[in-house]
């Protein structure tokens, strides 16, 4: 009777523990595609901008899906939905990549104001999010789903104050800001850096709202407060242009100017011409690098699109190399008898922020990607001038991190 018992008690055990088995299987889904999200300018007035970023990320995702995508057995695919350029296309846009289409994780995209609306929803729904906004409120959301592979504007405002006074030996400063988020916090680190290294605080301020076409009255009001040298930050490189062209029309190009990395765009240039020669600018990344890497990324992205890279990007290509990079790290695909698989979503979804959190010395056309505690993948910026035939490199500042533990 006790044996019989045994037996029936062990077969049980047997039965759970095959059922277990089966129910362990059953939670890998089969997959014959990766979906990557991104909020993307399509249309509107800064359709310019988000075509660079779209050339940016397709130079690198035919790159990886020519070798077969994911550990070269599951193609990678991107599906843009249109933000329209503003905060409320951005939502809905976001909304759309979440609920129809159940992207596995998303880009959001470079402009702080827009990533400022799209960050609880990040957090809501726990999708890993990379963004190249640079205003350094969004590091202190301290929001554990989001990811910026560009360099932060603390950073950024420091370097550029260093530059304005010991670069180019100026004390009389004006400030020319964009009025949102990115332009504003911009605005106040680098006048933070210059009080605090200097002693030093603009002689005027100057702000716009994004999308102004005349910005005669800003460069008035500057030229009457005695300037000797501006600090411009500005969001879309479509304004940017058109301030430049005024600068040059008010008779204030002798001003020394030092902006933010839109100054240098190749959507900027474009629209200033011969007016952005001269201007400095705090860029991520510069077609003077010497770097063989760099190098050879500027190769393949004139190959493919006859033409060359700039900021717009190299952001959108650096993060979909992390984004892939955390993916392959995070054992969530697998191959059993021909068959791709994927762990369920909010499982995948959290390997791979952890796996984020964990990207070190990965090589980029932004530089070497490490995730530090505020989940910022760049650490260094390059202050270039704009020339005739293309940049000139005058420095790169590197800023020590402390790694995500």
């Amino acid at each position: 009777m006790q044996r019989r018992l045994i037996a029936t008690l062990t077969a049980a055990l047997m039965l759970v523990v095959g059922l277990l088995g089966t129910v362990s299987a059953e939670k890998w889904i089969p997959v014959n595609e990766f979906k990557i999200g991104k909020v993307l300018h399509m249309t509107g007035d800064v359709a310019l901008t988000g075509e660079k970023q779209r050339k940016g990320l397709e130079l690198i995702l035919d790159e990886i899906n020519a070798a077969g995508g994911i550990h070269g057995v599951l193609p990678i695919k991107v599906i843009y939905e249109d933000d329209m350029g503003t905060n409320p296309g951005a939502i809905a846009a976001l909304n759309k990549l979440l609920y129809d289409h159940e992207v596995v994780v998303t880009f959001a995209t470079v402009r702080s104001t827009m990533v400022h609306a799209l960050a609880p929803i990040i957090e809501e729904e726990e999708i890993p999010a990379i963004f190249g906004g640079s205003a350094w409120s969004l590091s202190e959301l301290r929001n554990p789903w989001m990811f910026r592979v560009r360099c932060d504007d603390r950073t950024v405002g420091a370097a550029m104050a260093k530059f304005l006074v010991e670069g180019l030996g100026h004390e009389k400063i004006a400030a020319l800001h964009d009025s949102d988020a990115f332009g504003s916090g911009g605005y106040q680190e680098t006048s933070r850096a210059l009080k605090e290294l200097y002693g030093i605080e603009p002689v005027t301020v100057q702000k716009y709202a994004s999308g102004t076409k005349d910005y005669t009255a800003q460069w008035m009001a500057i030229r009457d407060s005695g300037a000797t040298a501006v600090f411009g930050w500005g969001t879309r490189s479509e304004d940017d242009g058109i301030i430049l062209r005024q600068r040059k029309e008010l008779g204030l190009d002798n001003l020394d100017l030092v902006g933010s990395n839109s100054y240098s765009t190749g959507t900027t240039k474009d629209i200033a011409g011969d007016t952005a020669y001269g201007i400095y600018s705090l860029a991520d990344f510069t077609l003077s690098t010497t770097d063989p890497y760099q190098q050879d990324y500027i190769r393949r992205f004139e190959e493919k699109w006859g033409e060359k890279p700039d900021g717009d990007c190299t952001w959108t290509s650096t993060g979909l190399l992390v984004f892939v990079d955390a993916i392959e790290r995070a054992d969530v695909i697998k191959v059993e008898n021909g068959q791709v698989y994927m762990r369920p979503l909010k499982e995948t979804r959290e390997r791979i922020r952890d796996a984020l959190r964990q990207t070190k010395d990965l090589q980029t056309p932004l530089g070497r990607a490490n995730c530090d505690v505020w989940q910022n993948m760049v650490h260094s910026i390059n202050v270039i001038q704009v020339v005739p035939d293309g940049e000139r490199f005058i420095s790169s500042v590197t800023v020590d991190f402390e790694p995500y533990q």
